[in-house]
């Protein structure tokens, strides 16, 4: 008999909007020294770098949200990653031939190989307390898997 048990990891994303903002305030710190140093700081240029500059901001939102919204699912069978509640993976536990890590764009992943030669890149660091647990999971359903974590 099998049962329906399920885990739902959720994203940590402690100190990202920090670092984000922190990047904005010194870039912005930057840009007003330099228009003030140049001697072109005017009420006008003030306004639009103010205003151009947040679409830095609006853009860091909709990354945080992003990110905040990635799920990795564990079924019974298969393991699951939304982002945005849409489905981005659903990959069987069962095809999985082996799990290591990678890098992609020079972010750390988890590299997972199917048996039909297929890679799928998880995202490392949003569930970095939740991979141990998820390989050992996935360790105990499909014995044939071979982790390099």
């Amino acid at each position: 008999m099998k049962s329906n048990k399920v885990n739902d990891y959720k994203a940590s994303t402690q100190g990202i909007m920090k670092f984000m903002l922190g990047i904005y305030f010194l870039t912005f710190s930057v840009g007003i020294m330099t228009f003030y140093l140049r001697g072109e700081l005017t009420q006008g240029n003030f306004y639009f770098f103010t205003k151009t500059s947040l679409i830095y901001l609006v853009i860091c939102f909709i990354l945080y949200c992003a990110i905040k919204s990635q799920r990795l699912i564990l079924k019974e069978e298969y393991l699951i990653l939304t982002i945005f509640g849409w489905n981005r993976y659903k990959i069987s536990i069962y095809d999985i031939e082996k799990c290591e890590f990678g890098k992609v764009n020079g972010e750390r992943v988890i590299h997972i190989t199917l048996n039909k030669k297929i890679k799928c890149a998880f995202p490392y660091y949003p569930f970095q307390n939740a991979w141990e647990e998820i390989s050992y999971t996935i360790k105990e359903k499909n014995k044939s898997i071979q982790l390099h974590l």
